[in-house]
């Protein structure tokens, strides 16, 4: 498969696009800072640019079958993640290229009830404030689209090895959740997406 990757040289991104060469999937990725991005192999075609420019977005998605969104922008005041995705949507619709998988934030809509009390009171809404007011606009850029959308959920990231044995689906159906969630078994369900449409149009969770 043919597939696009906004925000490879991220902390979920570099996992993402490790496992999807390994997968034998063919990358196009857009990174700003070429140096970053210190992968070489056949299947992977970089292009240097910003994810605001219609453009460079659209020069990396064309050609592709699937497009796999991972953008971070840590936990400052912006509006990146929802700007980048937009414009991301924009060039997916010109294109014709319909299937999207958007990461967001375990802790929004329904997920918020199966936060603990800490995260609830002071994580959430003092910590990482911006970042969640960011992914809520992020996520209904996509949910609008008409695209073929899938909203992942991951809670907190881990650099631990992958066991594949985690919790995925509805919030409420998530039982004794840690929060904790390793960045290999992430981008294993990340691109297990593109071959199955169970959460074609869903805001699926992921945890340990």
């Amino acid at each position: 498969m043919n597939v696009a990757l906004f925000g490879a040289t991220g902390t979920t991104g570099r996992f993402v696009l490790e496992e999807a060469l390994a997968r034998g999937h063919k990358v196009g990725v857009l990174v700003r800072d070429p140096d970053r991005l210190d992968i070489d192999h056949e299947n992977l075609e970089s292009n240097v640019g910003d994810v605001l420019d219609p453009d460079t977005v659209e020069k990396t998605i064309v050609g592709t079958d699937a497009v796999v969104s991972v953008l971070g922008a840590g936990m400052g005041r912006t509006t990146l993640r929802t700007d980048g995705t937009r414009t991301i949507v924009e060039a997916m619709q010109r294109l014709g290229v319909r299937r999207l998988i958007s990461q967001s934030v375990f802790g929004l809509g329904e997920s918020s009830e199966r936060l603990p009390l800490h995260w609830k009171l002071l994580v959430k809404p003092v910590f990482l404030r911006n970042a969640y007011r960011d992914h809520a606009s992020q996520e209904a850029v996509v949910a609008t689209s008409g695209l073929d959308w899938t909203i992942t959920r991951p809670v907190s990231l881990r650099h631990t090895e992958p066991t594949g044995r985690y919790q995925d689906g509805p919030a409420a159906a998530m039982d004794d959740i840690t929060l904790r969630i390793g960045l290999t078994d992430l981008a294993r369900f990340t691109l297990d997406q593109l071959d199955s449409d169970r959460y074609l149009h869903r805001r699926p969770g992921i945890s340990y």
